[in-house]
C-alpha cells in the first residue's frame, strides 16, 4: 500500500516536471519568435528610412539643376545610384539596392520627377516611390537677361542690351535701341526707327505672332526672323526669315506662365521664417560683407555700395538703389523685390540678378547681371549686361533659396 502511494507521488512529480518543461519550453519559443518579429519589424523600419534616404538625395541633387536632369528626356528613366553615387549602395546599417529617377513633366519652369527607391536592412526590403515637383530648377532659365512679364511693358524704351530679351507678350523696340543677344516674343515683335535712332539687333528673333516694321528706319538685323508663317514678316525683311512649325516656334519662347513667381501666397513668410539674418551687413573697409543664405528686409529700404560674398536678398516693400558694385567675379548678389525698385540716379551702376514686380528705367540704369520685372515703367533707357560669372557664383545657392519643392505623391512600392 505504502508502495504504490510513492508510486503515485513520482508520478505526480514527473507530471508537474514534465508540464512545466513543456511551459517554460513554450514561454521560451515565444519569447524568440517575439524577438525574431520584432528584430524583422526593427529591419523593415530600417529599411524604409533608407529608401526615404535616398528619395532625399534625390531632390538634394536635383535642386542643384545639374546637366544630368537637365539632359533626361520626358519619360526616360535614369540610374541615380549607378551614375551619381557610383555603386556606393552603404548607408547606416543597411544599403540602398534602387535608386531611380523618371522625368515625368518639363514645362512652365516646373520639372516633376518620379522617383523609385529601395533600401535593405539584414533581410528586410522597403520601396517608395515619389512624385516630386520642382519649381525654379534651373537658375540659368530664370536669370538669362532682359524678362518682361506683363502686356505692353517695354513700350517706348529704348534697350541697350549685351544679353538676350524675353517679352512674353507684344512689344514696340524703340529707335536708338541696341540688343546684342537674340530676342524672343510671346507676341507681335514691332521695331521702330526714325532717321537719326536706328534699331540694331545683333542675334536672332523669334516672334510667334510676327514682326513689323515701322518709321523710316534704318534697321540692322544681323541674325534671322523666325515665324511660323512667312506673311508674318515684313517683306524688307525676306531675306532673312525662316519659317517654322507653330509648336517649333511656341517651344523656343517662353510665355507668361513661364516666368518666375517668387511671392505666391506665403512665399514672403517662408523666406521670413527661414531667413538668416534680418539686416544688411555691416560695412568693414568700405565694404558690405554678405554671409551665405538669405536676408530678409522687411519694407522700404535704400542699398548702395560695394559688397563682397553670395547672398539672397528678399525685400519685401520697395526699394531704391544707389550704385552697388561687386567686389570680384566670384561675389554675387541675387535681389528679389515685392514691391518696386527705382534708382537714386542717372546712369547708376548695378551688379546683381534683379527680380521685382515693377522697375523704373527713367533714369537709364546700367545693370551687369539680369532683370526679370512684371512691369517696366519710365519710359527711359535699360541698359543690360548679362554677367555669366555672376549666375554661376549664384548657383551654389540658388537650390534651397529659390528652387522650392513640392511632393506630389509618396507610397510604399514593391
Amino acid at each position: 500500500m505504502l508502495g504504490d502511494v510513492k508510486g503515485q507521488g513520482v508520478l505526480v512529480v514527473m507530471v508537474l516536471v514534465m508540464t512545466i518543461f513543456l511551459l517554460c519550453s513554450a514561454v521560451l519559443a515565444l519569447g524568440i519568435n517575439t524577438g525574431r518579429i520584432a528584430a524583422s519589424e526593427i529591419n523593415q523600419e530600417k529599411a524604409y528610412y533608407i529608401a526615404e534616404a535616398g528619395v532625399e538625395k534625390v531632390l538634394a541633387a536635383a535642386k542643384g539643376g545639374p546637366s544630368w536632369l537637365r539632359n533626361l528626356r520626358i519619360g526616360s528613366e535614369y540610374n541615380f545610384l549607378t551614375n551619381i553615387l557610383n555603386g556606393g549602395n552603404a548607408y547606416g546599417e543597411g544599403a540602398f539596392t534602387a535608386i531611380k529617377v523618371k522625368k515625368l513633366v518639363e514645362d512652365q519652369g516646373r520639372t516633376i520627377l518620379e522617383i523609385k527607391c529601395r533600401g535593405k536592412c539584414g533581410p528586410s526590403t522597403k520601396g517608395i516611390t515619389v512624385e516630386a515637383a520642382l519649381e525654379n530648377i534651373y537658375p540659368e532659365d530664370m536669370f538669362r537677361g532682359l524678362w518682361l512679364a506683363n502686356t505692353d511693358a517695354a513700350d517706348g524704351h529704348i534697350f541697350n542690351l549685351e544679353a538676350d530679351a524675353y517679352f512674353a507678350a507684344d512689344v514696340v523696340i524703340a529707335g536708338g535701341s541696341s540688343i546684342c543677344g537674340d530676342l524672343y516674343c510671346h507676341g507681335f515683335l514691332g521695331l521702330h526707327s526714325e532717321e537719326g535712332t536706328a534699331v540694331e539687333i545683333k542675334g536672332d528673333i523669334y516672334a510667334l505672332d510676327g514682326v513689323g516694321l515701322t518709321g523710316t528706319g534704318p534697321f540692322f538685323i544681323n541674325g534671322n526672323v523666325y515665324v511660323d508663317d512667312i506673311e508674318k514678316a515684313p517683306v524688307e525683311l525676306a531675306d532673312i526669315t525662316v519659317v517654322l512649325s507653330t509648336a517649333a516656334l511656341a517651344r523656343k519662347i517662353p510665355d507668361r506662365g513661364a516666368f518666375p513667381v517668387f511671392f505666391p501666397s506665403g512665399r514672403l513668410d517662408w523666406y521670413s521664417k527661414n531667413a538668416g539674418y534680418c539686416q544688411l551687413p555691416p560695412v568693414t573697409e568700405g565694404t558690405m560683407l554678405f554671409q551665405p543664405g538669405i536676408y530678409f528686409l522687411a519694407g522700404d529700404c535704400t542699398l548702395s555700395g560695394s559688397y563682397g560674398g553670395n547672398a539672397l536678398l528678399v525685400v519685401d516693400g520697395n526699394v531704391t538703389l544707389g550704385n552697388l558694385i561687386k567686389n570680384s567675379t566670384r561675389d554675387s548678389l541675387a535681389l528679389l523685390v515685392s514691391g518696386s525698385v527705382n534708382f537714386a540716379g542717372d546712369g547708376v551702376k548695378i551688379d546683381a540678378l534683379l527680380y521685382a514686380e515693377e522697375v523704373n528705367d527713367s533714369r537709364s540704369p546700367i545693370i551687369e547681371g539680369s532683370l526679370l520685372a512684371m512691369d517696366l515703367t519710365g519710359p527711359g533707357t535699360m541698359n543690360i549686361v548679362y554677367d555669366q560669372d555672376m549666375l554661376n557664383s549664384f548657383q551654389y545657392s540658388s537650390s534651397w533659396t529659390t528652387c522650392f519643392v513640392r511632393i506630389i505623391k509618396w507610397y510604399e512600392s514593391v
